[in-house]
């Protein structure tokens, strides 16, 4: 519960999401944007009790989403008759355990940060052709949005950018880092030294259901 609290802390943050309180043991983090009004994040124990705010709330159909711990086939019956979207992975680190690797020539990489938020950007051929976030809360910190364009992929830029990122947060007094990974993420950050704590199942309300 704490690894899933302080990444559900770091993604708020990194997105600028202020809005967020505790429902019956479930994070309610209202987003408000036309595709996801709302996000319930909760461990798998409180799956049941997720899906029945989800269900219940006045968001219109398919904008209510939830984040909950634990594997797909085991929190599928909690979640019904919820849309079970796609599996991410929650993973840690310790930042200084992430393996780094320096920016590919000709690509350069600047940074820059608000108080609680570290941004990096990699440039190569007059374009952003990566880069990404890490939220920094205290001695926590969450890496979000990390992406490269698809014309500049396999050139070892994903992992140029969660160098500098992890080494700006380890500046902040960061020591350890959270991320939700993607099924393709996954690869990249455990080749860094991240490990996998928990599924991920995210879904939301049917597209089709009626309120």
């Amino acid at each position: 519960m704490e690894a899933l609290t302080r990444w559900q802390r770091g993604w708020s943050a990194s997105r600028g999401w202020t809005d967020v309180q505790r429902i019956d043991d479930v994070t309610v983090v209202r987003i408000g944007e036309p595709q996801r009004r709302v996000e319930y994040v909760a461990t798998e124990q409180h799956a049941t009790a997720a899906a029945h705010l989800a269900l219940t709330d006045c968001n219109p159909p398919g904008t209510s989403w939830l984040a909950i711990t634990g594997p797909a086939d085991r929190v599928a019956a909690d979640l019904a008759p919820l849309e079970i979207v796609r599996t991410d992975w929650l993973m840690t680190v310790r930042l200084a355990d992430q393996v780094s690797y320096p920016v590919p020539p000709p690509y350069t990489l600047e940074l820059s940060a608000t108080p609680s938020v570290v941004e990096a950007q990699a440039f190569g051929y007059g374009e952003i052709a990566a880069g990404g976030r890490m939220a920094v809360l205290h001695t926590g910190a969450v890496a979000d949005m990390i992406q490269t364009d698809p014309a500049h992929r396999r050139r070892g830029l994903a992992r140029a950018v969660m160098t500098a990122l992890a080494h700006a947060a380890r500046r902040r007094s960061a020591t350890t880092a959270y991320l939700a990974a993607s099924a393709e993420g996954r690869r990249l950050y455990k080749s860094l030294g991240w490990t996998t704590l928990t599924p991920l199942v995210v879904a939301r309300t049917s597209l089709t259901s009626s309120r």
